[in-house]
């Protein structure tokens, strides 16, 4: 299959394939008198009344790491949860490390028995660690870490949603919700719907991630690209390597 530049299939790249603007409406007549919330719905000519589009479902959820780490992935054969894991560089702070190990993902899990991804490969911790990882849920590594040594993992969510648990926010917090298997659609749709919740969401895999699960790694730049494809060839992961810098640079957190 054909690449852009950036090594993503055709209509992936943001950048390369970027979505149409949204065409003009012409302005109302005149404005309704009663607000939205009590305007009758319209029906059709069938006389059926059209029901609001939903939102679509994120199709990837993204596990970010630093590049040191990746060989030791590779080994493993899977992505392990913290609570498993030894990596070479380890972005959270001891306290991060306890309030994760004390919080419930399911009834068997707590969140540090869990692979954590992003709904999001622009997600609010990850800028918070582009942003200079400030406070104590992050470790001397993560302050010290090159954004440009991390790489983006993303794996479809076809391939683990008999075991995604979602989140509305930091999994380890105490407000924040999370989905039982009945209402994980409906936490995916919500964040789809609120690109802050999206940005803000985590997506918990109990257990281990395989790697034949991981259909696409990101990197910052071209040099990198070639590292982590020779890795993955050595490995023999067909994952794709795509160059793609906007990850790699935070957005304008409010």
């Amino acid at each position: 299959m054909d690449e852009c530049i950036h090594g993503f299939e055709p209509g992936m790249c943001a950048s390369c394939f970027p979505a149409p603007e949204p065409e003009k409406q012409a302005p109302a007549r005149r404005a309704s008198a009663k607000p939205a919330s009590l305007r009758t719905p319209k029906a059709d000519a069938s006389g059926r009344v059209a029901a609001a589009k939903a939102p679509n479902l994120p199709q990837r959820i993204f596990h970010v790491t630093h590049v040191d780490n990746l060989a030791g992935i590779l080994g493993d054969g899977a992505i392990k949860p913290s609570s498993a894991a030894e990596p070479a560089v380890k972005l959270g702070s001891e306290i991060t490390d306890e309030l994760r190990r004390t919080a419930s993902a399911t009834n068997a899990a707590s969140v540090a028995d869990c692979v954590a991804f992003s709904l999001s490969p622009q997600a609010t911790w990850w800028g918070e660690v582009q942003q200079g990882a400030a406070g104590p849920t992050w470790s001397e590594q993560a302050r010290h870490a090159t954004i440009t040594d991390f790489v983006v993992l993303g794996v479809p969510v076809a391939a683990v949603e008999d075991r995604l648990v979602v989140t509305d926010g930091d999994a380890a917090a105490m407000v924040t919700t999370i989905s039982t298997p009945d209402t994980v659609r409906r936490m995916l749709a919500r964040a789809a719907g609120d690109p802050a919740v999206l940005q803000a969401a985590e997506a918990l895999i109990p257990g281990e991630v395989a790697l034949d699960a991981v259909a696409l790694v990101a990197v910052a730049n071209d040099k990198r690209r070639a590292e982590v494809r020779g890795l993955l060839a050595e490995a023999g992961v067909n994952a794709k390597v795509v160059v793609y810098p906007p990850w790699f640079v935070a957005l304008e957190w409010e």
